[in-house]
């Protein structure tokens, strides 16, 4: 994992839970766990930057068809579908 190429950074937080145990004086038991995670806005920003993607990725909705009458529709992609369609008419 640490061989994968990426410009957002690892952050560690040291993070302390109680659990529902308790130990041979009945006090509730405890474990310091490490928390490791990206910022995933910076994950988003990353992945949208990224020239290797410039080609798979879809900034407008756009709806396909299986059949040259434009009868039947094709969902293969959130793109694809109603709901992106609908919120980027509504934002026009």
């Amino acid at each position: 994992m640490d061989e994968l190429p990426s410009s957002v950074q690892w952050q560690c937080e040291t993070i302390e839970l109680t659990g529902d145990n308790v130990d041979e004086d009945g006090n509730a038991m405890t474990e310091t766990l490490e928390l490791w995670f990206r910022d995933p806005i910076e994950c988003v920003k990353e992945l949208l930057g990224n020239p290797t993607f410039k080609d798979s990725m879809r900034y407008a909705p756009e709806q396909i068809f299986d059949d040259p009458e434009h009868t039947t529709r094709c969902f293969s992609e959130m793109w694809t579908g109603d709901w992106w369609w609908q919120q980027q008419v509504s934002i026009l």
